[in-house]
Protein backbone atom coordinates (compact mmCIF):
# COMPACT_ATOMS: atom_id res chain seq x y z
CA UNK A 1 0.00 0.00 0.00
CA UNK A 2 1.47 3.35 -0.94
CA UNK A 3 0.78 6.89 0.24
CA UNK A 4 -1.63 7.47 -2.68
CA UNK A 5 -3.87 4.63 -1.43
CA UNK A 6 -3.77 6.00 2.12
CA UNK A 7 -4.69 9.49 0.87
CA UNK A 8 -7.67 8.04 -1.02
CA UNK A 9 -8.89 6.23 2.10
CA UNK A 10 -8.41 9.38 4.17
CA UNK A 11 -10.38 11.55 1.72
CA UNK A 12 -13.24 9.06 1.83
CA UNK A 13 -13.25 8.84 5.66
CA UNK A 14 -12.94 12.60 6.17
CA UNK A 15 -16.51 13.15 4.99
CA UNK A 16 -18.08 10.33 7.03
CA UNK A 17 -18.94 9.66 10.66
CA UNK A 18 -16.62 6.64 10.72
CA UNK A 19 -14.40 6.85 13.80
CA UNK A 20 -12.16 3.83 13.17
CA UNK A 21 -11.03 2.11 9.98
CA UNK A 22 -8.64 -0.81 9.53
CA UNK A 23 -7.41 -2.43 6.32
CA UNK A 24 -5.02 -5.37 6.17
CA UNK A 25 -3.50 -6.87 3.05
CA UNK A 26 -0.36 -8.53 1.69
CA UNK A 27 1.56 -5.26 1.75
CA UNK A 28 0.72 -4.29 5.32
CA UNK A 29 -1.91 -2.89 7.62
CA UNK A 30 -3.37 0.60 7.95
CA UNK A 31 -5.49 1.57 10.93
CA UNK A 32 -7.01 5.04 11.21
CA UNK A 33 -8.75 6.03 14.43
CA UNK A 34 -9.91 9.51 15.22
CA UNK A 35 -11.43 11.27 18.18
CA UNK A 36 -12.19 14.39 16.18
CA UNK A 37 -11.76 15.59 12.63
CA UNK A 38 -8.87 17.93 13.55
CA UNK A 39 -6.90 15.15 15.29
CA UNK A 40 -7.30 12.87 12.28
CA UNK A 41 -6.20 15.67 9.94
CA UNK A 42 -3.05 16.27 12.02
CA UNK A 43 -2.19 12.56 12.00
CA UNK A 44 -2.72 12.33 8.24
CA UNK A 45 -0.59 15.42 7.57
CA UNK A 46 2.30 13.85 9.49
CA UNK A 47 1.85 10.58 7.57
CA UNK A 48 1.81 12.37 4.21
CA UNK A 49 5.22 13.89 4.99
CA UNK A 50 6.85 10.51 5.72
CA UNK A 51 7.40 7.64 3.35
CA UNK A 52 6.10 4.39 4.81
CA UNK A 53 8.62 1.56 4.72
CA UNK A 54 6.11 -1.05 5.75
CA UNK A 55 2.68 -1.38 7.32
CA UNK A 56 1.51 1.96 8.70
CA UNK A 57 -0.70 2.68 11.67
CA UNK A 58 -2.43 6.02 12.22
CA UNK A 59 -3.97 6.84 15.57
CA UNK A 60 -5.25 10.14 16.90
CA UNK A 61 -3.41 9.64 20.18
CA UNK A 62 0.02 9.71 18.53
CA UNK A 63 1.66 10.64 15.28
CA UNK A 64 1.66 7.87 12.67
CA UNK A 65 4.01 5.03 13.43
CA UNK A 66 5.49 2.72 10.84
CA UNK A 67 5.28 -0.76 12.34
CA UNK A 68 7.77 -3.45 11.50
CA UNK A 69 7.20 -7.05 12.41
CA UNK A 70 9.74 -7.77 15.13
CA UNK A 71 10.24 -10.46 17.71
CA UNK A 72 11.28 -7.97 20.37
CA UNK A 73 8.09 -5.83 20.21
CA UNK A 74 5.86 -6.63 23.18
CA UNK A 75 2.32 -5.39 23.81
CA UNK A 76 1.41 -3.89 27.19
CA UNK A 77 -2.28 -4.55 27.86
CA UNK A 78 -4.77 -3.08 30.29
CA UNK A 79 -4.93 -5.02 33.56
CA UNK A 80 -8.51 -3.83 34.20
CA UNK A 81 -11.57 -2.07 32.84
CA UNK A 82 -11.51 1.69 33.36
CA UNK A 83 -10.50 5.05 31.90
CA UNK A 84 -6.97 5.48 30.47
CA UNK A 85 -4.96 8.57 31.47
CA UNK A 86 -1.45 9.34 30.20
CA UNK A 87 -0.60 11.69 33.10
CA UNK A 88 -1.23 11.92 36.84
CA UNK A 89 -3.29 15.10 36.37
CA UNK A 90 -4.51 17.24 33.45
CA UNK A 91 -1.68 19.76 34.04
CA UNK A 92 1.08 17.14 34.46
CA UNK A 93 3.38 15.85 31.74
CA UNK A 94 2.54 12.37 30.36
CA UNK A 95 4.33 9.48 32.06
CA UNK A 96 5.78 8.36 28.70
CA UNK A 97 5.91 9.47 25.06
CA UNK A 98 6.76 7.52 21.91
CA UNK A 99 10.52 6.96 22.03
CA UNK A 100 10.78 7.06 25.83
CA UNK A 101 13.18 4.49 27.29
CA UNK A 102 11.49 2.66 30.16
CA UNK A 103 12.50 0.28 32.93
CA UNK A 104 10.59 -2.66 34.36
CA UNK A 105 8.26 -1.40 37.09
CA UNK A 106 8.12 2.18 35.74
CA UNK A 107 4.67 3.82 35.71
CA UNK A 108 3.34 4.15 32.13
CA UNK A 109 -0.19 5.43 32.68
CA UNK A 110 -3.13 5.51 35.08
CA UNK A 111 -6.36 3.60 34.72
CA UNK A 112 -9.24 4.98 36.76
CA UNK A 113 -11.62 2.28 37.96
CA UNK A 114 -14.43 2.94 40.43
CA UNK A 115 -12.95 6.33 41.42
CA UNK A 116 -9.56 4.72 42.18
CA UNK A 117 -6.46 5.77 40.25
CA UNK A 118 -4.37 2.68 39.44
CA UNK A 119 -0.85 3.14 38.07
CA UNK A 120 0.02 0.67 35.32
CA UNK A 121 3.67 -0.33 35.51
CA UNK A 122 5.86 -1.69 32.75
CA UNK A 123 6.37 -5.44 32.72
CA UNK A 124 9.73 -5.11 30.96
CA UNK A 125 12.50 -2.66 30.06
CA UNK A 126 12.74 -1.15 26.60
CA UNK A 127 11.50 1.73 24.47
CA UNK A 128 7.91 2.88 23.81
CA UNK A 129 7.22 2.30 20.09
CA UNK A 130 3.57 3.37 20.02
CA UNK A 131 0.75 4.46 22.31
CA UNK A 132 -2.47 2.81 21.19
CA UNK A 133 -5.08 4.56 23.34
CA UNK A 134 -6.16 8.20 23.53
CA UNK A 135 -6.09 10.06 26.83
CA UNK A 136 -9.43 9.81 28.63
CA UNK A 137 -10.61 6.84 26.53
CA UNK A 138 -12.37 3.89 28.22
CA UNK A 139 -10.38 0.63 28.05
CA UNK A 140 -11.30 -3.00 28.51
CA UNK A 141 -9.39 -5.73 30.34
CA UNK A 142 -6.65 -7.05 28.03
CA UNK A 143 -6.92 -4.14 25.55
CA UNK A 144 -3.52 -3.23 24.04
CA UNK A 145 -2.19 0.07 25.44
CA UNK A 146 1.46 0.30 24.32
CA UNK A 147 3.92 -1.38 21.97
CA UNK A 148 7.32 -1.69 23.65
CA UNK A 149 10.57 -2.64 21.93
CA UNK A 150 12.14 -4.84 24.60
CA UNK A 151 15.83 -4.34 25.33
CA UNK A 152 17.98 -7.46 25.27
Amino acid sequence: MDIKDIKTIYKFLRDTDIVEFELEGKEGRVKIRRGSVSQASDAFAALAQSEPAGPAKVAAAEAPVVEKKSENIKVMTSPMVGTFYRAASPEAQPFVEVGTTIKSGQALCIIEAMKLMNEVESEFSGKIVSILVENGQPVEYGEPLFHVEVSK
